[in-house]
């Protein structure tokens, strides 16, 4: 089952509470401070809000049939609800900066649950204001209830959240119109395979491309030529 609602909220209030106690930290200002402060905060909100989980609610790691911790799992930390561990993805950032940050691999996604190992994919989110102090706000959504907002690209095979919309419906109240399991699965594999094909398009493209340019290589005795060059 996906994670309960109340548990939902004590997550919520359990992050919101660590962070508000956090944020004026001077090693958080410090690792804030210079060039590209987002990036800089990854790794250490990350850590510490994963800690901060393990210790207040009961919690796992994927393993592997060897017993060693399975590398890129699904989640950075897996929480129990209802009998079943859930997977959590934990993404800091900008309150002011929107893109398309990388959630989950497609694939990976699909695979969990065509297995029947999972029915949701949450994501806890705190987004950092830095002006004119330094302040906070936490998100947690199931990402399978949002999935009109997330976006795939079948090169690098990654699902990314379209942020500046997500945030603004969030910011406006908007519930996600309620699908089961099997509607959230059909969403995903019919984006997946569009995708796909797109892909497929722009590969057989280029392939003639390169076939024209090798047919072109051989119809003439091979030289150096760099006349259409340009060197400073």
């Amino acid at each position: 089952m996906a994670i309960e609602e109340r548990l939902c909220h004590r997550i919520v209030a359990a992050t919101d509470e660590h962070w508000r106690a956090h944020v004026g930290d001077r090693g958080f200002a410090e690792l804030i401070s210079g060039k590209e402060p987002g990036h800089r905060m990854a790794d250490y909100v990350d850590d510490r809000t994963s800690a901060l989980l393990k210790i207040s609610f009961d919690t796992r790691h994927e393993g592997t049939v060897s017993g060693t911790l399975r590398k890129r799992s699904m989640g950075d930390i897996w929480i129990a609800s209802e009998g079943v561990f859930n997977p959590i993805n934990i993404k800091s950032g900008l309150q002011d900066m929107s893109g398309q940050p990388n959630l989950v691999s497609m694939q990976k996604l699909l695979d969990y649950l065509f297995r029947r190992w999972i029915d949701s994919y949450h994501l806890l989110i705190i987004k950092f204001s830095l002006t004119p102090e330094i302040s906070h706000r936490v998100f947690f959504v199931d990402l399978l209830d949002w999935l009109d907002f997330v976006t795939y690209d079948a090169g690098p095979g990654q699902i990314m959240l379209r942020e500046h919309e997500f945030y603004e419906a969030y910011a406006a109240g908007r519930q996600p119109p309620p699908k089961t399991i099997s509607q959230k699965v059909d969403y995903l594999f019919a984006m997946f395979e569009q995708q796909l094909n797109v892909l497929f398009e722009n590969r057989k493209r280029r392939l003639e491309r390169q076939r024209k340019l090798l047919d072109t290589f051989h119809s003439t005795d091979f030289a150096v030529d760099q006349r259409e060059m340009r060197f400073l």
